[in-house]
């Protein structure tokens, strides 16, 4: 196909890829909405189906070639070939042939890369041909990747290396931009690869309008965890808190599907004293959180550092998304959330990273501070969204408002 015909009116089309369900992926989704939102026409590789309806064209990743998932065939392809070949094999042969041809014909102004698993693909002449190479390549590199976290058991060890080659790619200086979720994590990257600091875009969702603070009940203080369910995100603190809690204190666990995690918190519940007042709750809609979470009061976001720089300069999803569900925020002393909840007043830090602390913390709350911090996070909500990241996004590809 003519590379002239896939360009839109204003001459800016944007290819993102991302190793994902790209339509269950909120920082990817929001991307796509971003560029859309900017007037690029926007194509999308990934897993699933068609994710979007900003999206033009979607590509499907094909599954791998069957002899490389058994156990021999991932012995094979991880000892014998070289590691540009094994990559070629694991990743480049499952982009459809047409979007392959679309790159090497220099139809997209900027390639976006998610995280690492594409990340060698920029430095492949097949593809990235000098047509390819006059658009912009950014990458975003969400968290932090470990170069060490596939060595602890034996698949890891068999496949650590292949992992470690291609996240060696993400200071490729075929990439002409780079984000990630915070500073913090951008100066591991910046200190590590030896590249500038890339631009802060943080995990913030849309703002909701309309939306008010529940008002408090002092008899329920209703509080709440959502998201992905964990053990190294509080949960034994925060059973062991409400063990000494006030009765005016409930809890409930909105969690996405994790079998394994479920039934040991349903145990723990069980022989629990205040299970009364303690549910489990399926997971809201991505589009609906701030709405489903309106009803409660405090959300916890309480992550003991256990040595992860991700734990230790955590800012997900959920931080985000209390204060667009009007939810006052909990949270430890990191030196990424909690300098935000001081700033907006919409919440409290534990000083200490244990259950006695986060007790202590919530049992000092009254009814007069948790309405206000509610309404602080009405406020916060009108700053903390998608559409301020959207601008740090668009500002970081240089392309805000004005094309390339």
């Amino acid at each position: 196909m003519n590379s002239d015909a896939l360009m839109s009116r204003n001459g800016r089309t944007a290819l993102v890829l991302s190793y994902s369900s790209i339509a269950s992926d909120p920082r990817v989704r929001r991307e796509i909405d971003w560029l859309a939102g900017d007037g690029w026409t926007v194509d999308t590789l990934g897993l699933g189906g068609h994710p979007s309806a900003q999206v033009r064209d979607h590509f499907a990743l094909s599954a791998p070639v069957r002899w490389t998932a058994g156990r021999v065939g991932t012995l094979v392809t991880h000892f014998l070939m070289p590691a540009r070949s094994r990559f070629r094999l694991l990743v480049t042969n499952r982009i459809p042939r047409p979007l392959r041809d679309r790159v090497r014909a220099g139809a997209y102004d900027l390639v976006v890369f998610n995280e690492y698993e594409f990340a060698p693909w920029v430095e492949d002449p097949r593809d990235f041909t000098p047509a390819a190479r006059r658009g912009g390549r950014h990458l975003d590199l969400h968290e932090y990747r470990d170069p060490d976290v596939r060595r602890r058991n034996f698949g890891g060890r068999v496949t650590g290396p292949h992992y470690r080659w291609v996240r060696r790619h993400l200071g490729s200086s075929g990439f002409t931009s780079r984000s990630v979720v915070n500073t913090p994590i951008g100066r591991l990257y910046a200190e590590e690869f030896g590249i500038r600091v890339p631009d802060e875009v943080r995990n913030a969702p849309p703002f909701v309008p309309g939306l008010e603070p529940r008002p408090v009940d002092p008899a329920d203080f209703k509080m709440l965890f959502h998201g992905l369910p964990s053990w190294a995100r509080g949960f034994t603190e925060i059973l062991a808190a409400l063990r000494e809690l006030p009765d005016r204190f409930s809890m409930t666990f909105m969690l996405t599907e994790n079998p394994a995690v479920h039934a040991k918190l349903r145990a723990e519940i069980a022989s629990h004293p205040a299970k009364d007042r303690i549910h489990i709750v399926p997971p809201a809609p991505m589009r609906e959180i701030a709405e489903r979470i309106n009803q409660y009061d405090l959300e916890i976001v309480f992550y003991r550092p256990n040595g992860t720089y991700n734990i230790q300069y955590a800012m997900p999803n959920k931080f985000f998304e209390a204060a667009q569900g009007r939810l006052a925020l909990v949270v430890g002393e990191t030196p990424t959330m909690a300098p935000i909840v001081r700033e907006y007043g919409h919440g409290v830090v534990v000083p200490e990273f244990t259950w006695e602390s986060l007790r202590d913390t919530l049992v000092a709350i009254d009814v007069d501070q948790l309405t206000r911090m509610k309404a602080n996070a009405a406020k916060a909500a009108a700053e903390l969204n998608a559409e301020s990241e959207g601008r740090a996004f668009l500002a970081s590809i240089g392309t805000e408002g004005t094309g390339r």
